[in-house]
C-alpha cells in the first residue's frame, strides 16, 4: 500500500476509535509539529480544496471551489444575464459565500470555526 493509501486508511480508522485525526496522522507521518490538514476532493465535477487548522481544542475549516467562468457578454449576453441572476441569488442565500472574481471566475468559499478538536467526524 502506498504512503498516501496508508495515511487515508489510518485517517478513516480514527473515525471509529475517536482518536483526534491530526494525532493519528502526526504519528504516522512523523510530522509532530503540524497543526494543519489540507486536501482536495472532487464532487459533481468540481474540485474542492479544504484546509483544516486545529489547536486540539478548536478547529477552523476553510473550503473553496472554482465553480466555473462567467459567460462574457460578447459571447452570449442573455446567458451572462441569467448567470448573474443565479450568482446574486446564490450569494444572498449562502451569505455571500459565492462570488465573482475580477477574472470572471465563480468561487464558492466557506469558513467554519468549531469548538472541538479536529476528528474525522468533525471534518465530515
Amino acid at each position: 500500500m502506498s504512503d498516501k493509501g496508508l495515511v487515508t486508511k489510518t485517517f478513516l480508522e480514527t473515525a471509529q476509535d475517536g482518536t483526534p485525526a491530526l494525532t493519528a496522522l502526526k504519528a504516522l507521518t512523523g510530522e509532530g509539529e503540524s497543526e494543519e490538514l489540507s486536501f482536495t476532493f472532487e464532487y459533481g465535477g468540481f474540485l474542492f480544496a479544504v484546509k483544516a487548522l486545529t489547536d486540539q481544542r478548536t478547529t477552523q475549516i476553510r473550503l473553496h471551489a472554482n465553480l466555473g467562468s462567467m459567460p462574457y457578454t460578447a459571447e452570449n449576453a442573455e446567458a451572462r444575464g441569467a448567470a448573474m441572476a443565479v450568482l446574486r441569488s446564490a450569494s444572498q442565500a449562502l451569505g455571500g459565500r459565492v462570488r465573482l472574481t475580477p477574472r470572471q471566475r465563480i468561487l464558492l468559499q466557506e469558513e467554519l470555526e468549531l469548538d472541538e478538536p479536529l476528528t474525522p467526524v468533525t471534518l465530515m
